[in-house]
């Protein structure tokens, strides 16, 4: 199946000694899916391998809600839970949840997952989950936002992006906007991202390597290109500019959105090729595949300000992210040096970071909420079923 194809190194046209397609996209960690919650295991309470002390840079702090990332969802205040870092119980979630599972999101009441042909609506209360009304039938659903009430996703192999509403809840998906074909080929999405801000939703297309926008009521029939060319991956947007990661350049690119900028400027260089981003309380984070970084900046530092780094590890394959309030989150899909797929955290501005959970390889996507910690299992190299595990996040 498709979605279980690294993009060709042709595409990728990678330069750096050493990095092949299976750093960025693949196969990072790879072997069997975790089956059960009893095959991960809580982590200690310990420093990612081969991190590096947190550098002063322009990064500063962050919080939960960030527009293009993983954690987004509007859960009510909770009470924390009693369990503390490296000791908190990992649960999957039931229900048969598709397949190949990619983009994932938390509203109030449910977890929503792209897994294949469907969105999965999985409820946080243990009940029965099931394929989201009007969302079956219109391709392979990869990647997601959530904004304003409504979920707005991506088709991996044609680039189109669709859209419902879940507050209040609708059955009539909309055609948000398609992406004009290129002179020669189709559309391709692929690992190209969503995110939602306003009135509008962005994304990422990887062939044509281009960024487009549309408003997300469906009002115009065509995307509106934004930028072209490099190799982007991650997008993420707040009131003035739109963000997105250029893998092959090392390098976190932006453009204003009103008026749209008719040139992009660098915004940071990072440590190894930039996927997933997100955008919080004024903060862009990031993570890495090839160098296991996760960094941030604040969006109104200098440009030739160096971002803050939370960790460099060349043994992890970091891959998804997130941010509360205190901390951010990430997934690690393999380490390199355990053959397992972790969970991690640091503390927003200050480094350090330590494994929350371990367990089978193939950790992807991450999305939080107030009181707990959720990710899904995707071995690029298989066609398994869908899992996703749930974590309350720890109390100190």
């Amino acid at each position: 199946m498709h979605s279980k194809i690294a993009l060709p190194c042709a595409l990728l046209a990678l330069a750096a000694a050493g990095t092949g397609c299976n750093l960025i996209f693949g196969i990072e960690p790879g072997t069997e899916a975790i089956a059960s919650s009893s095959s991960t295991t809580t982590g200690t309470d310990s420093g990612g391998g081969g991190s590096e002390a947190a550098t002063s840079g322009s990064g500063g702090h962050g919080g939960a809600g960030g527009s293009g990332g993983s954690g987004g969802g509007g859960a009510p205040p909770c009470a924390r839970s009693s369990c503390t870092a490296g000791q908190c119980p990992v649960t999957q979630m039931p229900g048969e949840l598709g397949r190949n599972p990619k983009g994932m999101v938390v509203t109030e009441d449910a977890v929503l997952l792209a897994s294949g042909e469907a969105i999965i609506s999985i409820p946080k209360d243990g009940g029965t989950a099931r394929t989201l009304p009007g969302t079956l039938g219109f391709g392979d659903a990869s990647w997601v936002a959530y904004s304003g009430g409504q979920l707005s996703w991506i088709n991996w192999s044609n680039g189109n992006v669709l859209g419902i509403s879940i507050d209040p809840p609708s059955t009539s998906p909309i055609q948000i906007a398609e992406v004009p074909p290129p002179e020669e080929g189709s559309v391709y999405a692929a690992y190209g991202r969503i995110a939602a801000f306003g009135d509008s939703v962005y994304w990422v297309t990887q062939v044509p390597q281009a960024v487009w926008r549309a408003k997300a009521d469906g009002s115009q029939s065509l995307a509106e290109q934004i930028a072209s060319g490099g190799n982007p991956m991650g997008i993420a947007v707040d009131a003035t500019h739109v963000y997105w990661s250029d893998v092959l350049a090392r390098q976190i690119l932006r453009t204003t959105t009103d008026p749209l900028g008719t040139t992009a400027e660098v915004f940071a260089e990072t440590n190894g090729g930039p996927t997933e981003i997100l955008l919080s309380k004024g903060v862009v984070y990031w993570v890495t595949d090839d160098t296991g970084a996760v960094q941030s900046k604040a969006t109104d530092a200098p440009l030739d300000a160096p971002p803050f780094t939370y960790t460099v590890d060349d043994q992890a394959v970091s891959k998804s992210i997130a941010v509360d309030d205190e901390f951010v989150y990430w997934t690690v899909y393999t380490n390199n040096s355990t053959g397992q797929g972790e969970v991690r955290r640091a503390r927003i501005g200050m480094g350090n970071p330590i494994t929350l959970a371990t367990g089978e390889p193939h950790f992807f996507e991450i999305a939080i909420d107030c009181g707990s910690i959720y990710w899904n299992i995707n071995d690029l190299d298989a066609d398994e079923e869908a899992t996703v595990f749930q974590m309350p996040k720890p109390s100190n």
